[in-house]
């Protein structure tokens, strides 16, 4: 998807404005707080979630709470280019509205992976040095993005795991192990099927991640570095396990959580199972967490979500990609690749300094100062 045109008025800082986008390269440049970040959420919000993950109610100008916030945006499709769609987004008197082509939506996860986004904020840095969880996270919205049934799964192996925390959590020196034991049992037929299930969608897309990640690392770097990519499963405790085994390890599965059951007791929560699970990256063989250097952090999360617009490009629409703060702590060769050389994509990209944009090539340029974009 293309969007050709935009409209902003009352979004936090930016009181009214238009923009015509270039159809592959826009660059945002001014100092911090000035309203950059802004308009790359306003664009989000017109195709799912916030991305800052903000209320409506932080959209409105701190000075002005009477404020009606209304966005536009029009775009088009690879699959009709000639025609444009609108999204209309308004929040007045503390009632958001949606519109699409003029119909009402009840939501904006209606939108969400119907109208296809990658984003780059510098907090995705911590997909690499920061807790599991993110890492798990970000596989999953991968395979969210891909096909909407991965959070049907992920949905239904959360609720059996809440279930059967919560009787682990009850168990206390006056309960009865024989009666609670089969109970858990039976939670944990249902957390081996879906955890499986759950464990199959994450790997399915990680497969595809990691050799479209690997190549785009080789690229960015000039080939001076080798970036790996490693999943590990805390219920095998290995991290070579294949999609293609996963319907024969439904058995193997349930046994390792039934006999975590001491341990289990001890710790009052289930010890094992996918929403335990991780992933590793490396650089010319060495982990990444303990050995790289901020600038490879942030071209491993970058190419990340390069890769990850990729697989969005090969199975449907092109993805919009929001690249925020994106070029700090880079080389120029770094740089120049991502300023030339993301191909095939609508690109909106946040910076600070205007001598990071030499070598562009092509594209749109916007001063940015107090909430007001002047093209140059």
């Amino acid at each position: 998807m293309t969007v050709t045109r935009f409209y902003v008025r009352n979004f936090r800082n930016i009181r009214e404005q238009e923009f015509i986008f270039d159809k592959n390269m826009n660059i945002f440049c001014g100092n911090n707080a000035q309203g950059k970040t802004n308009l790359c959420e306003a664009v989000s919000l017109c195709m799912g979630p916030s991305f800052r993950g903000s209320r409506p109610g932080a959209f409105i100008p701190f000075n002005d709470e009477k404020a009606d916030v209304c966005l536009k945006m029009y775009f088009t499709t690879c699959y009709n280019t000639k025609s444009e769609n609108l999204i209309e987004y308004t929040f007045s008197n503390n009632k958001r509205e949606i519109l699409y082509n003029g119909f009402p939506l009840k939501s904006a996860m209606e939108l969400y992976g119907v109208l296809k986004y990658v984003v780059f904020i510098p907090e995705h840095l911590n997909l690499i040095k920061g807790k599991p969880d993110l890492r798990r996270d970000y596989l999953d919205s991968v395979a969210m993005m891909q096909t909407p049934v991965h959070l049907k799964k992920l949905s239904r192996y959360n609720k059996a795991l809440k279930n059967k925390n919560n009787i682990l959590y009850g168990i206390n020196s006056d309960s009865d192990i024989s009666l609670i034991r089969p109970q858990l049992d039976s939670w944990n037929e249902v957390l081996a099927g879906e955890g499986l299930n759950v464990t199959y969608g994450r790997i399915k897309y990680f497969s595809q991640l990691e050799v479209i990640a690997a190549k785009l690392y080789e690229e960015l770097s000039s080939g001076g570095e080798k970036l790996g990519l490693k999943y590990y499963s805390s219920i095998f405790d290995r991290y070579d396990i294949k999609a293609e085994e996963i319907n024969e390890l439904y058995d193997d599965y349930y046994k390792r959580l039934c006999d975590s059951f001491d341990k289990e007791l001890k710790h009052r929560y289930t010890v094992l199972g996918v929403h335990r699970d991780d992933m590793m990256f490396t650089l010319n063989g060495k982990n990444e967490r303990e050995f790289a250097s901020q600038g490879q952090k942030r071209s491993t999360a970058l190419v990340l979500k390069l890769a990850e617009a990729e697989m969005i490009r090969a199975r449907s629409e092109t993805p919009v990609m929001i690249l925020d703060d994106v070029l700090s702590e880079l080389d120029m060769i770094r740089k120049e690749f991502i300023l030339n050389h993301i191909v095939n994509s609508q690109v909106f990209i946040t910076c600070c300094n205007i001598s990071d944009l030499k070598q562009l090539d092509s594209g749109k340029i916007w001063n940015v100062e107090q909430g007001k974009f002047k093209e140059l």
